[in-house]
C-alpha cells in the first residue's frame, strides 16, 4: 500500500481484513475540512476491517496508510466469516484485539480533552514508535498536525522543545527516538494503559500455538 493512500473510506463496504506486516494504518474520522483526525493506530500487532465481524458491513473510519506505506496480509471478509463461524475461538481472539483498540480510542479522547499539545504529541510519537519497522518514524509535521487537529506551527514548536531536551531528532519527514523513557514522562498517564492491556490480554492469545 502506497504512503498515505486511503484503503477504505468511512461508510464504504468492508471487503477485506488487513493484517499489517510492516508499516502503520491510521484510523481517521472527519473533522470539518481536515479529514485526518486520528482515532487509532494499528500496526503489526493487529488488523483492520473488524466491523464486518460485528455484523456491520460498512467501515466506521477512513483507513489510511502511514508515511512509509504498509505491507499487509489480506483475506476476503466472506472467507474470514466462514472461518470464524467454524472456529468460535478464532472470533473471540480477533474481537479481543478490537477491545484493546477501544481502550486506545478512549485514551485518545481523554488526552485530546485534557492534555496540552506537548503531551498529546509525545503520546502520538510513542505510539508510532511502537509500530515502526526500524525505530525511525516516517511522518511529517503536517501529518502530526492533522492527526491532532492543531496548527502545524504548534507541532513544530513542540518538536523543537523535544529536540532541545534531546528526546528526539527531527527532520522534514522523519523522527528518530533518542530518549524513550524521557518521552514517556512527557506523555504522562495518557500513554501506557492501552499498551499494557494489549500486552497482558491480547498478545498472549496470538502467541499460543
Amino acid at each position: 500500500m502506497a504512503p498515505r493512500v486511503t484503503i477504505v473510506r468511512a461508510g464504504q463496504p468492508v471487503e477485506f481484513l488487513d493484517f499489517p506486516e510492516s508499516g502503520i494504518l491510521a484510523l481517521n474520522c472527519d473533522a470539518g475540512a481536515r479529514p485526518a483526525c486520528l482515532t487509532a493506530l494499528v500496526g503489526r500487532e493487529g488488523y483492520v476491517g473488524w466491523s464486518a465481524l460485528l455484523d456491520v458491513g460498512l467501515s466506521s473510519y477512513h483507513i489510511r496508510a502511514g508515511g512509509e506505506g504498509a505491507r499487509c496480509l489480506r483475506i476476503e471478509i466472506s472467507r474470514m466469516l466462514r472461518l470464524v463461524n467454524e472456529r468460535p475461538s478464532l472470533r473471540a481472539r480477533l474481537l479481543r484485539f478490537v477491545h484493546s483498540v477501544m481502550i486506545q480510542m478512549n485514551a485518545t479522547i481523554v488526552s485530546s480533552k485534557t492534555d496540552p499539545i506537548e503531551r498529546r504529541l509525545a503520546r502520538l510519537i510513542l505510539m508510532h514508535h511502537d509500530r515502526a519497522n526500524d525505530g525511525d518514524i516516517c511522518v511529517t509535521h503536517q501529518d502530526l498536525a492533522d492527526m491532532l487537529v492543531v496548527r502545524r506551527a504548534s507541532i513544530t514548536d513542540a518538536l523543537h522543545v523535544m529536540e532541545g531536551n534531546r528526546l528526539i531528532a527531527s527532520s522534514r519527514n522523519r523522527l528518530v527516538m533518542r530518549n524513550r523513557p524521557g518521552l514517556c514522562l512527557v506523555a504522562g498517564e495518557g500513554y501506557g494503559v492501552a499498551e499494557e492491556h494489549y500486552s497482558q490480554f491480547v498478545a498472549p492469545l496470538f502467541a499460543t500455538r
